[in-house]
C-alpha cells in the first residue's frame, strides 16, 4: 500500500483531504436514512424495476428500450438481497455517493494550484448537494449519471494532465470506463457525444490516443444508440415544439385541424410554455384516451405512425421558427438551474410513504411489483396506509427529520444561480444572474483559457451543450441540470485559483 501511494501521491492527497467532506456527507445521508429508510418509489421506478420483477416473479428476461442497460441490471442483485429491496437500495446508493466524494477531491487536487485552500470547501459543498443526496435515495437511473459523471471528470483530468504519453494512454481507459458507465445507463448522454468529440479535437487527442482507443469509442457510440426509446423521443420533441405547429401548411392537415385551438392558445402564451406544458405532454403520450380527436386517436393504434407524425410536425416547426424553439429550451434550463427547484417536500419525513400511498390508492402499479419492491411475501396481506407509514416513516418527529429539511432550505437559498422575473409572461430578458451566477459565468470564461481548458473548460462546453440539447427535447426538470453541479463548483474555483496561478507564474514558481 505504501509503495502504491508513493507512485500515486495525488490520490493519497485526495483520500486524506476528502475525509472531512466524507464525514459530513455520511452524516447527512444517515439522517435521511434514519427517518426515511426506504428509497423513494417514483413515477419512473416501475420501468426501471421491471427487469428485476420479470426475472424474479416470472423468470422472464427482458430489457425495455427505454431503460437499458446498467441500472435495471444493477437492481436485480439488489432485489435478491435479504429484506426489502427499496431499503437495501437506499443504503447502497448512499454508499456509492460517498465513494464519489474522494473522486471529486482528486479532480480538485489535480487541476488547481491552490488545492489546499479549495479542496475542503469544494468537497464539502459537493458532499452536501441536496439534489445528489435525493437521487441517491430514489429508485431512478439518474443516480448513476450524477455520480458516474464525476468519475468521468476525474478520469479525464488524470489522462489529459499526464505529460508522459504512454502513461496518459493507460489512464485514458479510466475515463473510458466511467464514460461507458453513463452511456449505457441514460439515453440523454447521447447529447454529450458532439461535445466530447469536439473536446478531443481541441486538445489534440490524436497525439496520445491510438487506434484501439478510437475503436473503443466507436463501439461505445454504437452501443449507446441502442439505449432509449424512439417513440419516447418523438412525443418529447413534439411536446417541445407544440406551440410552433405550422397550422397553415398541408402537412398532416387533419391532425393539425384537431389541435388548432390548443396550439393557438399555447402560442399566445409561448413565453410561459416551458412551465405550462404538462397537459400537452400528458396528452401526447396517450392520445388514444381522448375521443374528441378521432384522427390522433386512430393514429395511436400504431405507435410507429404516431411517432412519424410527431417527428414531422416537430421538424416543420423547428425549421419555421428556430429562435422560438431555442427560447423554449433556454426557458426550461433557466427554470431548472437553481437548487431550490428541487422541492423541499422531498426531504420531509412523510414524502416517500404518502406519495406511494397515493399511487396505490389510484391503482397506478400492479400489486406484484410493489410486493417485490417492499419485500412483502405473496401470502401476507398487503399493508394499509398506516402500516406503510410505520415502515417507511418510522421517526417523523425525530431531530434528523426536522434538521435535514432546514439544512436543505439553507443550501438551496445560498446556491441560486439565476434571479427570475415575477411578472407574466416570463420573458428571457427578465432573467438575471445572481451574484453566484456571475461568479460562475466568469469562472466559465476563465476555464476556456489555458491551462484550465483541457480539464474544466472541456466539461463546461460539453455539459452546456449537452444539457441545453436535453432541455430542447425533454421537459423542464431539475434533475436534468443536476449533472452540471460538480462542474459548476469547479468553475467557481477557477476564479479563485487563476489569480494565484498568475502570481506564481510572475515569480517563476510555475512553468
Amino acid at each position: 500500500m505504501k509503495s502504491f501511494f508513493r507512485r500515486h501521491p495525488l490520490l493519497l492527497d485526495a483520500l486524506l483531504w476528502a475525509i472531512p467532506a466524507f464525514l459530513f456527507g455520511a452524516a447527512l445521508r444517515l439522517m435521511l436514512l434514519h427517518y426515511s429508510p426506504y428509497a423513494y418509489w417514483g413515477s419512473d421506478s416501475r420501468s426501471y424495476f421491471g427487469f428485476a420483477n420479470g426475472v424474479l416473479n416470472d423468470f422472464y428476461f427482458s430489457l425495455s428500450e427505454k431503460r437499458r442497460y446498467l441500472y435495471p441490471i444493477f437492481l436485480l442483485p439488489v432485489a435478491m438481497l435479504p429484506g426489502p429491496p427499496l431499503r437495501s437500495l437506499a443504503w447502497i446508493q448512499a454508499a456509492i455517493g460517498l465513494c464519489t466524494i474522494p473522486v471529486f477531491a482528486y479532480s480538485v487536487r489535480r487541476i488547481f494550484v491552490t488545492w489546499k485552500i479549495l479542496i475542503i470547501p469544494l468537497t464539502t459543498l459537493f458532499a452536501g448537494l441536496p439534489v445528489f443526496i435525493w437521487h441517491e435515495h430514489e429508485l431512478i437511473g439518474d443516480t448513476f449519471l450524477l455520480n458516474g459523471l464525476v468519475w468521468c471528470v476525474a478520469g479525464w483530468a488524470a489522462w489529459t494532465s499526464q505529460p508522459d504519453p504512454s502513461r496518459a494512454r493507460r489512464l485514458w481507459w479510466l475515463f473510458f470506463a466511467a464514460f461507458s458507465f453513463i452511456v449505457l445507463s441514460k439515453p440523454s448522454v447521447k447529447f454529450f457525444w458532439p461535445g466530447l468529440l469536439a473536446a478531443l479535437v481541441f486538445i489534440g487527442a490524436w497525439r496520445v490516443m491510438r487506434w484501439r482507443h478510437w475503436v473503443a469509442l466507436g463501439a461505445l457510440f454504437l452501443a449507446g444508440l441502442t439505449v432509449g426509446d424512439d417513440d419516447q423521443g418523438a412525443w418529447l420533441i413534439y411536446n417541445s415544439t407544440f406551440p410552433l405547429t405550422q397550422l397553415n401548411s398541408p402537412l398532416h392537415a387533419e391532425v393539425k385541424a384537431e389541435l388548432a385551438g390548443w396550439v393557438l392558445a399555447k402560442r399566445a402564451r409561448i413565453d410561459s410554455y416551458a412551465k405550462e406544458d404538462y397537459e400537452v405532454q400528458k396528452y401526447l403520450r396517450a392520445p388514444e384516451n381522448e375521443p374528441s380527436r378521432p384522427r390522433l386517436q386512430a393514429l395511436a393504434k400504431d405507435k410507429g405512425d404516431l411517432s412519424r407524425v410527431y417527428r414531422d410536425l416537430a421538424v416543420e416547426g423547428i425549421l419555421a421558427e428556430p429562435l422560438s424553439y431555442l427560447s423554449i429550451g433556454l426557458h426550461r434550463m433557466l427554470e431548472s438551474c437553481n437548487p431550490s427547484d428541487l422541492s423541499l417536500w422531498r426531504f420531509q419525513a412523510d414524502y416517500c410513504s404518502s406519495r406511494l400511498g397515493e399511487a396505490i390508492a389510484a391503482g397506478k402499479y400492479p400489486e406484484e411489483i410493489l410486493r417485490l419492491a417492499l419485500g412483502i411475501p405473496r401470502a401476507a396481506p398487503f399493508p394499509s396506509q398506516e402500516e406503510l407509514n410505520a415502515r417507511m416513516n418510522p421517526y417523523p418527529d425525530s431531530i434528523p427529520a426536522r434538521w435535514l429539511p432546514t439544512y436543505v432550505k439553507a443550501y438551496q437559498a445560498a446556491g441560486a444561480l439565476v434571479n427570475r422575473p415575477d411578472s407574466e409572461p416570463c420573458l428571457l430578458s427578465g432573467y438575471r444572474p445572481s451574484f453566484l451566477g456571475w461568479w460562475f459565468l466568469l469562472g466559465c470564461v476563465l476555464a476556456l483559457l489555458p491551462p484550465y481548458f483541457r480539464t474544466v473548460g472541456v466539461w463546461v462546453l460539453l455539459l452546456s451543450t449537452g444539457l441545453f440539447a436535453t432541455y430542447l427535447v425533454g421537459v423542464m426538470h431539475v434533475r436534468y441540470f443536476a449533472p452540471a453541479w460538480p462542474v459548476v463548483l469547479l468553475a467557481l474555483a477557477v476564479l479563485i485559483d487563476a489569480p494565484w496561478r498568475a502570481v506564481l507564474r510572475h515569480w517563476k514558481r510555475l512553468p
